[in-house]
């Protein structure tokens, strides 16, 4: 299996593990001594969690994107401002 061109030149690897040789980083402390821990469903279940609320959040915004570039928004708001006048209407001639 041939490869086009260097993959991890060593250059460049060299100089990342320096600068991670220098400040400090534990990578034994990045992977779990036990994969099978009770640890790993709480994260896995925060992530699954994470994940949900978020494809939640970008259907909401397409959906408020797409409400705003059709111009419903802009409708809606001006319905409720005829609404608001119409109210302010039926109050002042009750006060009078």
């Amino acid at each position: 299996m041939t490869s086009k061109g260097t993959p991890l030149p060593l250059h460049d690897t060299l100089r990342d593990l320096a600068l991670l040789r220098a400040s400090s980083v534990d990578l034994s402390g990045l992977i779990a001594d036990d994969p099978t821990s009770s640890q790993a469903p709480r994260e896995v279940e925060g992530v699954e969690e994470s994940t949900i609320q978020s494809f939640a959040f970008v259907r909401e915004v397409r959906t408020a994107l797409r409400m705003h570039n059709s111009g419903e928004a802009q409708k809606q708001a001006t319905r409720i401002e005829k609404v608001q006048v119409e109210l302010v209407d039926v109050l002042r001639s009750l006060s009078d």
